[in-house]
């Protein structure tokens, strides 16, 4: 441990003469955590708990220096201990809250905050923590009430105009970008601590929707982020970042791609640690371009698709799909079989992604659509959602309580070349080499003559273990495909494994 600082020495000393008085220890372990050692903090508050289980502050510190070690469930564990003796204080409903929200203990998370925000109806920080909850639970109305609040509070919080910006994009994107602009106008960079950082990143990012989701690629124990909102960019910002190991381009939606600036640009095209994902790969991923990009491999079809608006999409694509520019999830689309349905639906959705439609229902006369993850160019095989309908997704496909769709869904995780055959397992590595990104990701069904029916193919892809128990049959390949992007970062930064 290197020297303790004046406070700790100061109280060390104290220790020294009166070593069984918690109530010191307490405050030895506070001024430990002040200097950033959060282990040795966590040992001097359990001594304190040990001689005084009662003593709050105690249980605090120890909550605080858990919760920096990214610790969430011990975290929790302390500061419910904490409010059972100290009960109703906002600042620690708060943070008990915030220790839920990690765990994506959502409903846990949300009653600690709004008993939070009734004992301390004035505190900004409770309101938008609260906001950001609900918004993650789907609870938009109350989501924007919440942040709204927080800004009456305090009218210059950032992540209360982070979530404004999010909830108002699609329905009033002028009031959005006030919102991100508040937010990203006078800060750019945003460090995210490691709890115990093995390597620090570098991630450019967009202020707007359309950034790879990192939390389990890149574990906040292990890893310290630099975030860069590279829209809002400085002229001369990419010389003054935090030093870092590795750059990894976040920006995975290439509709999301901005005009890079300057010192973002020079970055990409100069930066002397290693980059995962150059951003003129990702471009060439929109959907337009698939189908170019895609051309001539072998076992693959991916139907034509053209960049439209009313009156420019041509009828010789129908059946079709009329996707809104930037939208994923199914939000938005449309399928039409006929001029005047393309025309209501582009009229609906304004500038859209028409996609030939290709039936690709199986003879049984079920829907699949197959995940794969590119990890380094080589495919590991995700999830497979099975469903009555043509717009297939994980979990609107109706798939619990179904074993039959289980099982196979299990049996194409342990060994998918028997589910695609040899030919559609080198189609997907071509299909990897093609694409030639670290980290990417394609939706796709498999057509009875045994071709690969690619929906999609981009960088934005979400990689989560499942938490639900009936669906932890996925989590080992969950688990194959993050210690192989692990091995990867390993391998591109040339250093052994800690």
């Amino acid at each position: 441990m290197p020297p303790l600082s004046a406070d700790a020495g100061f109280y060390q000393e104290i220790l020294a003469r009166d070593p069984g008085c918690a109530a010191v220890r307490a405050a030895f372990a506070a001024s430990l955590l002040a200097a950033g050692e959060a282990e040795a903090a966590i040992a001097a508050a359990d001594e304190a708990l040990d001689t005084d289980p009662s003593l709050a502050s105690a249980w605090l510190t120890r909550a605080a220096a858990q919760t920096r070690l990214h610790r969430h469930e011990a975290a929790a564990a302390a500061l419910e201990r904490a409010d059972a003796l100290v009960p109703n204080r906002a600042e620690i409903l708060l943070a008990w809250g915030a220790a839920f929200a990690a765990l994506d203990r959502l409903a846990e998370a949300e009653a600690c905050l709004q008993r939070a925000a009734l004992c301390g109806p004035d505190n900004a920080a409770v309101a938008a923590s609260l906001g950001s909850v609900l918004l993650r639970r789907g609870r938009f109305d109350a989501a924007e009430v919440e942040c709204r609040r927080a800004l009456a509070l305090a009218p210059g919080l950032c992540v209360a105009h982070q979530n404004l910006a999010g909830l108002l994009a699609r329905s009033r994107p002028e009031e959005a970008r006030f919102h991100r602009d508040a937010a990203y106008r006078d800060q750019q960079v945003f460090v995210e601590p490691g709890g115990r950082a093995e390597r620090v990143v570098l991630v450019p990012s967009v202020a707007d929707t359309g950034n790879i989701p990192l939390r389990h690629l890149f574990p906040p124990a292990r890893t310290t982020i630099i975030r860069w909102y590279v829209e809002y960019a400085t002229p001369d910002q990419d010389r003054a970042l935090p030093d870092h190991d590795l750059v990894f381009n976040a920006i995975g939606d290439p509709d999301r791609l901005p005009k890079l600036p300057p010192s973002a640009a020079r970055l990409f095209a100069t930066s002397a640690r290693p980059l995962l994902n150059p951003p003129d790969r990702v471009a060439r991923t929109g959907r337009a371009h698939l189908p170019g990009l895609l051309a001539g491999l072998p076992d693959v079809l991916v139907p034509d698709v053209v960049r439209a608006d009313l009156g420019t999409a041509p009828a010789s694509l129908l059946p079709a799909l009329v996707r809104p520019i930037g939208a994923h999830g199914g939000e938005g689309i449309h399928r039409v079989a006929t001029a005047a349905a393309l025309s209501a639906a582009l009229s609906e959705t304004g500038p859209a992604y028409v996609t030939r439609f290709v039936d690709g229902r199986g003879p049984d006369g079920w829907y699949r659509k197959y995940r794969t993850i590119f990890i380094d160019r080589e495919p590991y095989p995700y999830h497979l959602a099975i469903g009555r309908h043509w717009l297939v997704h994980y979990w609107t496909a109706g798939m619990a309580g179904d074993a039959g769709r289980q099982a196979e869904e299990a049996r194409f995780l342990a060994d998918p070349a028997a589910a695609l055959g040899g030919a559609g397992m080198a189609a997907l590595r071509a299909i990897g080499a093609r694409l030639d990104l670290d980290f990417a990701g394609i939706d796709y069904g498999v057509l009875p003559d045994g071709r690969l029916l690619v929906f999609e193919a981009n960088a934005t892809m979400l990689v989560h273990p499942e938490d639900d128990p009936e669906f932890a049959y996925r989590n080992p390949a969950v688990t194959r495909i993050l210690e192989a992007f692990d091995a990867m970062l390993v391998r591109r930064m040339g250093v052994a494994r800690p």
